[in-house]
């Protein structure tokens, strides 16, 4: 399996985010909020949002960049056919703690495959 991100994988149309957000389950941890959905395709997409008052452009997009390596490197685990939108919140959060609630939430959704941690 490629292990790269591609664009069909990242959520973007309107229609689709909202319903996301409208319909997804929600998973709520300590730095994250996780809304995941059904979607008709073959594959898995996902969309990455911080909060307004999340701190400066810096820090926002380096939260994104995180996230996204996370999901990239992970995506195998994860059962295919979901739209997955997080939002996330601003703290002192390195990449290993961004990486265990993600998975943490994660499995509370039901939506991982294999039974061994991320």
């Amino acid at each position: 399996m490629k292990r790269s991100l591609t664009k069909a994988e990242i959520l973007r149309t309107r229609r689709d985010i909202s319903n996301v957000f409208r319909r997804g389950k929600r998973i709520q941890c300590t730095g994250l909020k996780l809304f995941i959905t059904p979607n008709q395709l073959e594959y898995t997409r996902i969309l990455i949002s911080p909060v307004r008052k999340f701190g400066t452009a810096v820090q926002r997009n380096r939260a994104k960049r995180q996230l996204r390596e996370i999901f990239r490197l992970h995506k195998h685990r994860i059962e295919s056919g979901r739209d997955i939108a997080v939002v996330l919140y601003p703290g002192t959060y390195s990449y290993a703690d961004r990486l265990q609630e993600f998975c943490e939430a994660l499995q509370s959704a039901g939506c991982i495959t294999s039974d061994t941690a991320m």
